[in-house]
């Protein structure tokens, strides 16, 4: 009997050690995947700019988090579609939109038995796809000029 509540216990101990690490390489997942909207939202010019980049990390509020990617993911690739404009880019399709939106909809999905683990699945990849697509906005904006005549976005403080 004691040798089998030592197992139990070892075995215990290593369950909660797995789930600690697999909670801890979560949240570092989510701070890499929110640095880089942030880091984006900031190559923007603040006109262009339908979130303050500072915003993303709202994603962190329990409960907050399943309605506020609605709104946040839209207005990034509205963002993203203003800047790209406004420095004459030219860029076919939505700029991740439908991902966007596609994401918290499958987030949602993931409640439903069976069908969760396919929505959960598809969440997976989309996101994977939607940060590609992001750092890929990202690194072409930090490579192109900025719009108007080369000034900054500060130039108004002059005026």
């Amino acid at each position: 009997m004691y040798s089998l509540n030592n197992f139990n216990s070892a075995f215990l101990g290593a369950f909660l050690i797995v789930i600690v690490i697999a909670i801890a390489i979560s949240v570092l997942i989510a701070v890499f995947y929110l640095l880089n909207l942030q880091n984006l939202l900031k190559e923007i010019e603040p006109k262009n700019r339908l979130v303050e980049p500072g915003n993303v990390w709202l994603m962190f509020i329990p409960l907050f988090n399943i309605i506020y990617p609605f709104i946040l993911y839209p207005k990034i690739c509205d963002s993203v579609k203003n800047e790209y404009s406004s420095r004459g880019i030219k860029e076919a399709g939505d700029f991740g939109r439908g991902i966007g939106i596609a994401m918290p909809i499958l987030s949602l999905c993931g409640i439903i038995p069976i069908l969760g683990s396919l929505a959960g699945l598809a969440n997976l990849v989309l996101f994977i796809l939607f940060w590609v697509k992001m750092a890929g906005y990202k690194t072409k904006l930090k490579s192109s000029p900025k719009g108007g005549l080369g000034m900054s976005s500060n130039a108004e403080i002059l005026d």
